[in-house]
């Protein structure tokens, strides 16, 4: 089996060496010559460099490929995908290859390369998770496109990614870009988790006065049993780890934090598309106020500090609020990948989405078997959405911040309560004459149901 890849930055090099020592021939570029040499001294040093071929120039590549061939993108989002897809064109790649970007790219930048290119080369996407350790040993590989193109290769990407419990991590979820919508997604509720995780641990460190090694051991208790989570493992380690003079690790490290776009995307996506997804949302925006001193409107943004109050924390019932509050993230990215599939007719495979999500990338966890069951079995969780209303409660209560927390709570409550949309309704129609549904179904206006004193209007 001949593949080729293009970029050999960190993510490129490692996916190379997993793929070469799949059983893949692979032919490699990269315009920076010296990435191709480290890459071919690794393979070499593996004894695997029989399967590798370093190329010099695009050219070559399309050359070197058997028809139809299949041509993997490693390279930065944006301009570059273009500037690579359109030196293939000149060289000689033809309507039955495969290009696929593997990038961050924005799903909709796929749509229109997908259009763009397609009396050329069939383009494709593919989001990949797990980092560059889980490029090198197995990563989450979530495909999109024609089934034509991905068959003759998907046996391949099934052995490189990773694996539980026997089923590969690599799925073709849909048609056209969704892969890299699903990708999208996935990193949205990794801000979530994140966020939650933290949240967490500011309410047993400032609330509750534990120290970091403390929130770390509750940490690793819960994810010796159900919560079992790779966000959760590597907080729990990291909350552990002190320098020489014996400081928190966490106590060293600068309050901004930093993003690369993904979040913000399943944000504004969300917007677009008219699905609530506030846990993520509340985690993008609490990302975006750790940096607020740096904007033009930070002397408008910034406050006094205020004192906090200590708070009781029952750890079994901030352990079922957690629980419930990290599900219902899930859930909302589901909800999110659903409606979007609708809307662009991508019929992606929820389903396979979350096998894709159950190994080898950053949201993996052991609760995902639960994240499947869906709407029915959170609505059985009444102990544990007992606990989300009064830790939310206690930790506004606090003082502290806690935007995920909190969010979740009022999605839930939002969803499982009586609304106050009527009222809301009801004032645009007062202003705005926008209309108004009766119980009985009727669509009227607020004057034809009652006089309205037109000096008040």
């Amino acid at each position: 089996m001949q593949v080729a890849l293009v970029g050999l930055g960190v993510m490129g090099k490692n996916l190379a060496l997993n793929m070469i020592e799949k059983g893949i021939t692979l032919v490699a570029y990269d315009k920076n010559p010296h990435a191709g040499e480290e890459l071919l001294s690794c393979a070499k040093s593996q004894g695997m460099a029989d399967r590798l071929h370093i190329v010099s120039d695009l050219g070559d590549m399309v050359r070197r490929l058997e028809a139809p061939r299949s041509i993997l993108l490693l390279v930065p989002a944006g301009e570059l995908v273009d500037a690579v897809c359109n030196e293939l064109v000149e060289a000689g790649v033809q309507c039955n290859d495969m290009i696929v970007d593997c990038g961050n790219s924005n799903y909709k930048d796929g749509i229109n390369r997908k259009l763009k290119y397609q009396n050329k080369f069939e383009f494709a996407t593919m989001g990949i998770s797990g980092g560059a350790e889980g490029a090198r040993h197995g990563p989450a590989m979530m495909a999109s496109g024609s089934e034509g193109g991905w068959e003759r290769i998907e046996p391949w990407f099934e052995k490189a990614a990773a694996s539980y419990n026997g089923e590969s991590c690599f799925a073709r979820v849909g048609q056209s870009a969704s892969g890299h919508f699903v990708k999208m997604v996935h990193n949205g509720i990794e801000y979530a988790l994140m966020q939650l995780i933290a949240e967490v641990y500011q309410l047993l460190r400032i609330g509750t006065g534990r120290s970091p090694k403390e929130v770390a051991d509750i940490f690793n208790e819960w994810s010796e049993g159900q919560l079992n989570s790779y966000l959760l493992s590597i907080s729990s380690h990291i909350l552990s780890l002190e320098n020489n003079k014996q400081e928190p690790l966490v106590d060293l490290i600068d309050n901004k934090v930093g993003a690369k776009g993904t979040g913000l995307w399943t944000a504004q996506n969300a917007l677009e598309l008219g699905i609530a997804v506030p846990s993520l949302v509340a985690a993008v925006q609490a990302r975006h106020l750790t940096n607020v001193c740096d904007t033009t409107a930070a002397q408008e943004m910034t406050y006094a500090t205020k004192a906090t109050s200590k708070v009781d924390i029952e750890l079994d019932e901030l352990k079922d609020a957690f629980t419930l509050a990290s599900l219902l993230a899930y859930r909302q990215g589901l909800a999110l990948i659903k409606g979007a599939s609708r809307t662009h007719q991508w019929k992606v495979d929820l389903s396979k989405t979350l096998q894709t999500w159950r190994a080898g990338c950053i949201i993996r966890a052991d609760y995902l078997d639960s994240v499947a069951q869906g709407v029915e079995f959170i609505d059985t969780l009444e102990k544990e959405s007992n606990a989300l209303r009064k830790v939310a409660g206690q930790a506004v209560m606090s003082g502290l911040a806690f935007p995920v927390l909190a969010s979740t709570q009022t999605y839930l409550a939002t969803l499982t309560t009586p609304s106050n949309g009527h009222l809301v309704q009801a004032q645009r129609d007062y202003f705005g004459e926008h209309g108004i549904k009766t119980h009985s179904g009727e669509i009227c206006h607020l004057t034809d149901l009652v006089e309205i004193d037109a000096k008040v209007r």
